[in-house]
């Protein structure tokens, strides 16, 4: 009975070192994309502002070659405020305040430019919107 017991569990364990043997091997691991920010020039002379006051701010990787001039935008969700209370409140988060935002971010998954994970975004700006 042992024995049996013993053979189930190498075999199990054999199941699921050759299933995950292969994901592992071939897993590369993604460099990440690190974009800087990039601050609206004269948006405050527009009146175009966040709800503190501070300066707009995106961050934006450029493309190149025949992506050159096309755009893979991509807006974060966050909600809306619609009162004043929950207008302060955002205003104190990095989505109503470009002083509460990541100087730099972090462009992977669907924003990377690693053409073996994401193919295609060669072709493409990719600008992450707030």
């Amino acid at each position: 009975m042992k024995s049996c017991k013993t053979r189930t569990n190498i075999f199990a364990i054999c199941i699921v070192l050759l299933t995950c043997a292969p994901w592992i091997v071939y897993s590369v691991p993604e460099k990440f994309l690190l974009v800087n920010m990039t601050f609206v020039p004269n948006a405050k002379a527009q009146g175009a502002v966040c709800l503190d006051g501070s300066l707009p701010a995106y961050h934006l990787h450029r493309g190149f070659g025949s992506g050159a001039r096309n755009w893979l935008l991509q807006f974060e969700g966050g909600g809306w405020c619609n009162d004043v209370e929950s207008c302060l409140e955002r205003a104190r988060s990095r989505r109503g305040s470009t002083k509460y935002m990541n100087r730099w971010a972090v462009f992977s998954g669907i924003l990377s430019n690693n053409a073996s994970l994401n193919p295609g975004t060669d072709l493409f700006f990719l600008p992450d919107l707030i």
